[in-house]
């Protein structure tokens, strides 16, 4: 089992956007996300999210995106449903998600934080 610390935004804003240690294998991704898995990358992060959200008509993650466009600058897409940030290290494998993520999250959101953080 491997974990890393990730953001979590789920699209239900009533649900608080968190940051937490998970397992990032693929089951517990989906699980999170409620179906299979699409990635959206950037430099140092990456994140997923149901790759039928859209079609399920789940709900726009809105910070998601307001978080996407503040990191980028770009925003091209309508992402639904829960998100999950991670990092990626130089070898292309999950890591933590960056902290200038968490610190832009914080920011524009706020943020359950874990204990150990």
């Amino acid at each position: 089992m491997t974990t890393s610390l990730a953001l979590i935004i789920p699209a239900d804003m009533n649900e608080p956007a968190r940051v937490e240690s998970i397992d990032t294998g693929l089951q517990n991704l989906q699980s999170i996300v409620a179906g299979n898995i699409e990635a959206v990358s950037g430099d140092d992060w990456h994140f997923y999210l149901n790759e039928e959200g859209k079609i399920m008509r789940l709900k726009p993650n809105r910070r998601a995106a307001l978080l996407l466009l503040e990191a980028t600058g770009i925003l091209t897409d309508v992402y639904c449903g829960n998100v999950v940030f991670l990092g990626k290290t130089a070898d292309g494998s999950e890591g933590d998600v960056p902290e200038h993520l968490i610190d832009l999250a914080q920011q524009l959101f706020g943020l359950n934080q874990p204990v150990n953080q």
